[in-house]
């Protein structure tokens, strides 16, 4: 990386003959009039304006080019800008008067609030073929005011010419005034001209993927761009497809899968996996897109059938999600599924709940998760695809948890696999309400609270030397009754519950248990063989599930 120093006239010639121009990713310009003002008077007033970023180009850009706003199309690309497009179009764009709502001019008769020259932005208006106020075209009435266009500052001899013709215009007879107005005028136009611009420079030839690394770490702004977002621009124009479209359609067809993460994100690399590609960024820009948008019927048919899938399975949504990395990979294994004979879409099930709840219950995918899930992908796409039998991916030996790992697992609400795991078993039957006994769906999951089933303030109370807040601990229960309960012993609203209901105490064990909590310790307010026999629950429904059996407590 290089860094260098650039005169504004530099900048504003190498936009004017197109060698400067935005990789078509970058948003358009966001920047208010104001700023627009400001910037210029940290021009006139010689104060620093930030480093740009570029990225030198040889040859055919590695981003499809566009302009600067206003700027002239074509010309031979030599850099890409990464860093500085606000700044960049703003000076453009008021030096070249490009602006239908926003004249600037020179105020003589103002300074800012540090004492420097001040910048006056003048809304205008246009009325039947006239500009409003009119004043804004008079250049004798604009001195008057104390008020010089800024357009006069641009640094180029036929600007120049502008300038001489405005000013001779405004002074009338005056000839000292004309000369004084002159001296001032090319003393601010040498200001703008040679007026210092740094910028940094990624070498031709840096990868795609290095310079979205570096463009997204330098744009951190509140609406940081997505990759998604990167790469749409540049693929649209090559396959004849808006992006934004498919992704429309998908949404309207598989609104679920919203609650599994950023749906863009699931979508790309789901798109990889199904071009047998590991899941990451460089995979993501070297995807063959047309070949994405011939497969794109494919994908939401697996997209659905994943969201199918993962809500059949309890897995209701991100927040209780214990690892994404199963999502696209559920999409691009499901894809296959429109193909197959009802007894492979049962064997496929069978598959693809053993490949699921090992990715939740192992640590196969803690590290080095992208090239371990396209090892697990390949092997089990020849089973569901191609009919292999008895394939043996990588995740069907990973090592599962031990009883100890289960009883020491913390509290699910945080971002911890395993103790989501944990929970997600718990929801296996039904998780019924304590109180309203309203089972646990899609439609309530997001209304449902993380619960200590012996509660903190109880614990503490009978000095248990045991953590409260581990996902054995745990269930998930409406707002109204975690307040109903609060901080009662489990015997205690055990029998509040039967009390308050008319069908007894086996409707307050049937809602326990479909929480698949262990019913004698809880009646014994016993926290340490609590743990212990719930742990016993979860290690059995684990053994269940990851070998592709379905569970029920």
């Amino acid at each position: 990386m290089e860094a260098r120093n650039r005169s504004l006239k530099d900048w504003l010639g190498a936009v004017r003959t197109g060698q400067v121009q935005l990789p078509r990713f970058q948003r358009f310009e966001a920047w208010s009039y104001s700023q627009v003002q400001s910037l210029l008077e940290s021009v006139l007033n010689d104060l620093p304006i930030g480093a740009m970023f570029v990225l030198q180009v040889e040859g055919n850009p590695p981003f499809h080019p566009r302009p600067i706003n206003t700027g002239p199309a074509g010309g031979k690309v030599s850099e890409l800008l990464l860093d500085g497009q606000q700044r960049i179009t703003a000076l453009w764009k008021s030096l070249q008067s490009n602006y239908p709502e926003r004249e600037y001019f020179v105020s003589s008769q103002e300074r800012t609030d540090y004492g420097g020259i001040a910048v006056q932005a003048v809304k205008i208006s246009l009325r039947k073929g006239n500009r409003y106020p009119l004043w804004v075209d008079d250049p004798a009435k604009l001195l008057e005011r104390g008020l010089i266009p800024v357009r006069l500052l641009l640094p180029d001899e036929e600007a120049n010419e502008q300038a001489l013709e405005w000013i001779k215009t405004a002074c009338g007879d005056d000839q000292k005034r004309v000369v004084e107005l002159i001296m001032q005028v090319n003393k601010w136009r040498s200001r703008f001209s040679s007026f210092n611009i740094p910028f940094l420079s990624l070498p031709a030839g840096t990868s795609p993927a290095q310079v979205l690394e570096v463009f997204t770490r330098i744009n951190t702004g509140s609406t940081p761009l997505s990759v998604f977002d990167i790469i749409t621009a540049d693929i649209e124009q090559a396959v004849g497809e808006s992006l934004h479209d498919l992704l429309e359609s998908l949404n309207g067809r598989v609104p679920g899968l919203a609650r599994y993460g950023d749906v863009q994100d699931i979508v790309l690399r789901a798109a990889t996996l199904m071009q047998d590609k590991t899941p990451d960024r460089p995979s993501i820009l070297s995807l063959d897109w047309d070949l994405v948008v011939q497969n794109w019927p494919r994908l939401v048919s697996g997209a659905e059938r994943a969201v199918q899938f993962l809500e059949a399975e309890k897995v209701l949504d991100g927040a209780r999600l214990p690892i994404f990395t199963v999502v696209p990979a559920l999409i691009s294994l499901w894809s296959h599924g429109d193909n197959l004979t009802p007894d492979r879409l049962g064997e496929a099930r069978t598959l693809l709940r053993k490949f699921m709840w090992r990715g939740f219950f192992t640590e196969r995918y803690e590290s080095s998760a992208h090239s371990s899930v396209i090892q697990d992908v390949r092997e089990l796409t020849k089973a569901i695809r191609d009919g292999v039998a008895n394939v043996n991916p990588p995740i069907f030996t990973s090592e599962l948890p031990s009883m100890q790992d289960l009883k020491e697992a913390g509290w699910p609400k945080k971002k911890d696999r395993l103790a989501r795991a944990i929970l997600l078993v718990s929801l296996q039957g039904g998780a019924t309400d304590l109180a309203d006994g309203e089972a646990i769906t899609v439609l309530n999951a997001s209304r449902r609270e993380y619960h200590h089933i012996f509660p903190d303030a109880y614990l503490k109370e009978s000095q248990s030397s045991i953590d409260a807040n581990l996902a054995l601990n745990c269930a998930l229960i409406t707002w109204k009754t975690n307040r109903t309960i609060h901080d009662k012993a489990p015997l205690v609203y055990m029998r509040d519950r039967a009390e308050a209901n008319s069908l007894g105490d086996d409707e307050t064990v049937f809602r326990l248990k479909s929480h698949a909590m262990p019913e004698k310790p809880l009646r014994q307010n016993d926290y340490e063989e609590f743990i212990e026999e719930r742990a016993k629950v979860v290690a059995v429904a684990m053994e269940a599930l990851t070998n592709g059996k379905p569970w029920s407590p």
